[in-house]
């Protein structure tokens, strides 16, 4: 549903994974603008880890956390400063606000 809104409302190129290494890997070739990922993936990197690897290349990204499990991505998310956490359901809104201001 994310990547479809990201494609349809905002007219981005959009690329997605399920894990976090292939995650990381894409990020290497592929620049994004923005990263939106989930907390909790499909192996063992969680959200933050691609997150702080994105933030550790040269170019600034805007960047946001999504979770349903907030205590666990807070405890985790000391790592990524500055990087808002929006919970589930997602307010669609408020992530495109999001997206929309600059990378600091």
């Amino acid at each position: 549903m994310l990547v479809a809104w990201m494609h349809d409302k905002r007219g981005w190129e959009v690329r997605s994974t399920k894990s976090g290494r292939s995650a990381i890997e894409l990020s290497k070739s592929f620049k994004p603008d923005v990263v939106i990922s989930d907390y909790l993936l499909q192996d063992d990197v969680t959200g933050v880890d691609v997150i702080a690897e994105v933030q550790a290349h040269d170019e600034p990204v805007r960047c946001v956390l999504v979770t349903g499990v907030l205590r666990k991505a807070l405890q985790d998310a000391q790592r990524i400063h500055g990087v808002p956490i929006l919970t589930k359901p997602l307010d669609f809104r408020r992530l495109g606000r999001l997206i929309s201001e600059p990378a600091s």
